[in-house]
């Protein structure tokens, strides 16, 4: 398996005091150009199986490909950045917030709605639906859930996987995946739109790619984490 690891295009929060963040933002006019670049390199190569979390803005970065290519789309609810869908930017100001609902994710997911495949734990009363945020351990628990699946799902294929997540989620990713030969501490921003690659072969994952952006102009690259 081949498993290509994206971050969402800029969003909102990214471009803004940390003060200033909602629970859901979209992406920004940038994030709309950057998403579109991402677009333009996904048709250079086959993959079998797209993946994106339910907020926002990956459904809005994984949707500008869509409307370009279309094909199914798999919304896992288990690939949310990390603290969940939440107001707030610190421990006095945090509270949950629903997140969007199955209804509003197809509608933002895709044009065709039976090509969106989302999980069923996914209802309609919001995807998050708690009145607090993620713990750090609970982030930790859910990254080792998360690499379980892929290796379960698609371990023992030949598939091309590509997740449009998060920054700090991919982070938890890659410490369950190769962390023990990378300081994760030393790695710098995950930028937006930034590629990482790996393969899981002979039971165990291999980094081809970290943080690529060679797809992008160099004016639109962006890279702040919250």
């Amino acid at each position: 398996m081949k498993l290509y690891l994206i971050r969402h295009a800029e969003s909102q929060n990214n471009a803004r005091p940390t003060h200033q963040r909602v629970c859901d933002p979209p992406l920004t006019a940038r994030g709309r150009l950057q998403a579109q670049h991402l677009a333009q390199w996904m048709t250079t190569f086959r993959h079998d199986v797209l993946i994106t979390s339910p907020f926002r803005r990956t459904l809005e970065t994984t949707r500008i490909y869509l409307d370009q290519s279309p094909r199914p789309v798999c919304v896992w609810h288990n690939v949310f950045e990390r603290g969940g869908c939440f107001n707030g930017y610190n421990d006095a100001t945090y509270s949950g917030a629903p997140g969007l609902s199955r209804r509003q994710i197809i509608k933002l997911a895709h044009s065709d709605r039976e090509q969106c495949v989302i999980d069923d734990t996914i209802g309609d009363q919001g995807w998050w639906d708690r009145p607090d945020r993620e713990a750090e351990d609970e982030t930790v628990r859910r990254a080792a859930s998360v690499v379980g699946r892929f290796i379960d799902e698609f371990g023992d294929s030949d598939m091309t996987v590509v997740a449009v997540i998060h920054a700090d989620f991919i982070r938890a990713l890659l410490s369950q995946m190769i962390g023990d030969v990378v300081d994760m501490q030393r790695l710098g921003p995950i930028v937006n739109v930034g590629i990482s690659r790996l393969r899981w072969a002979n039971e165990a994952w291999h980094l081809d790619w970290l943080n690529s952006v060679s797809h992008m102009p160099a004016r639109l690259v962006t890279g702040r984490e919250h």
